[in-house]
């Protein structure tokens, strides 16, 4: 059976953009491994109202509003702040996902779950997309291919297309836990219980929350995770027994230099179209994922699904999503270059009223770098010298 396009991945991105293509009248399908949608989670799910605004998924996912944070250092040094304003939401995930999903049938996407990818054949400006459905081996033909399936994308790998330079290992859990102010998210930075990322504490309501970290080395994450509450005060009372859920999930980071070949493009995790100072995906996934179903509907308008014609979706996202990637890194290079040590300085450092003052009214968790620059051009210190010079080395 032929396709207009086939989307490889149904999580919110290839829904996304699957729905945005079939809303102009074109045959989509998705083919998504998971018997159910939004499962197994793999995300903090904390998010800016702007995701729900670009994505038309209505507030009832909202579980919080967050409107602070406490960060803490190795030896327990703490900035907090707490304004009177949303800069966050915390959403329930597999619903928001399964939402993405039921938008797209609605608008005529071909939805087939429990289908997992296993090859590809390009022949005649056409390609051969085969998968497993029901123990089956299954063929359908499209002349274009999006990949939206994550991190060592299948699609990817398949047609030669870059892979993430760097692979954060996430661990994360729900449970039941005393917060203190369910508005506030805390957030640990120590190399000894999450190297080359962080840790995070995420209410859903005053006795339950998300309690995640990540690595970027090889080990178990698990072992972190219980090496941190070990060590954490906010979660020295926090027992197996209160979990209620565990999942993990893969983050890639990086700029990838090409995100399209011939008659394939790259979307959301798959393209590396992440944040990565937090990791979120979301926001930036569904900026590019706009750009991916335009120009999309312009190569089949043309019947032209060469490089030539999809190289304009990576020229456009560049522009606009790689610039937020790019000073992202930017800010990751500061942060794995600050030891345990300088991190607890830094913390120390801001926390006063002018610091507080201006992450208050910067702070924006789609542009993390908005507050960094504004700090690091107005409080004049040696530790605020030492960031930028690793920014700039």
């Amino acid at each position: 059976m032929d396709y207009d396009v086939v989307v490889v991945g149904g999580g919110p991105i290839g829904c996304f953009v699957a729905r945005h293509i079939a809303e102009n009248g074109r045959r989509v399908l998705i083919l998504e491994e998971h018997k159910e949608i939004g499962e197994p989670p793999h995300c903090a799910g904390l998010v800016s109202s702007e995701v729900l605004s670009i994505s038309g998924v209505k507030d009832d996912v909202i579980l919080n509003e967050i409107r602070g944070a406490n960060i803490y250092a190795y030896d327990g040094t703490k900035l907090s702040f707490l304004g009177e304003k949303t800069y966050a939401l915390v959403i329930d995930r597999i619903l928001f996902d399964k939402r993405l999903s039921m938008m797209a049938e609605h608008s005529g996407v071909e939805l087939s779950r429990d289908s997992r990818v296993i090859g590809f054949k390009r022949d005649n400006n056409k390609v051969e997309v085969i998968f497993i459905k029901n123990g089956r081996e299954s063929k359908v033909i499209t002349p274009l291919v999006i990949g939206a399936d994550g991190a060592y994308s299948m699609v990817a790998r398949s047609f030669n297309l870059p892979l993430p330079k760097e692979v954060i290992y996430g661990f994360q859990v729900e449970g039941e836990l005393n917060c203190v102010n369910p508005y506030q998210v805390d957030v640990m930075v120590d190399n000894g219980t999450s190297p080359g990322w962080f840790s995070w504490i995420i209410p859903l309501s005053r006795d339950y929350a998300r309690i995640g970290l990540g690595i970027n080395i090889k080990g178990n994450p698990r072992e972190y995770f219980d090496k941190l509450c070990n060590k954490w005060e906010p979660l020295r009372s926090f027992k197996s027994s209160n979990i209620k859920r565990i999942m993990g999930g893969l983050i890639p980071l990086g700029l990838i230099e090409r995100s399209y070949t011939d008659n394939v493009m790259l979307v959301g995790d798959a393209a590396v179209q992440l944040k990565p100072l937090s990791g979120g995906g979301l926001y930036l996934g569904l900026l590019a994922g706009l750009i991916c179903s335009d120009i999309a509907l312009e190569a089949l308008d043309r019947w032209d699904f060469s490089s030539n014609v999809l190289s304009k979706y990576h020229k456009l996202w560049m522009k606009s999503v790689g610039k937020e990637i790019k000073l992202g890194l930017r800010l990751r290079k500061i942060f794995l270059g600050l030891t345990d040590k300088e991190r607890s300085e830094l913390l120390r450092t801001l926390d006063n009223q002018e610091a507080k003052s201006i992450i208050l009214s910067t702070g924006n968790i789609d542009h993390p770098w908005r507050v960094a620059y504004k700090i690091m051009t107005h409080i004049k210190v040696p530790i605020i010298a030492r960031m930028l010079s690793l920014a700039f080395s």
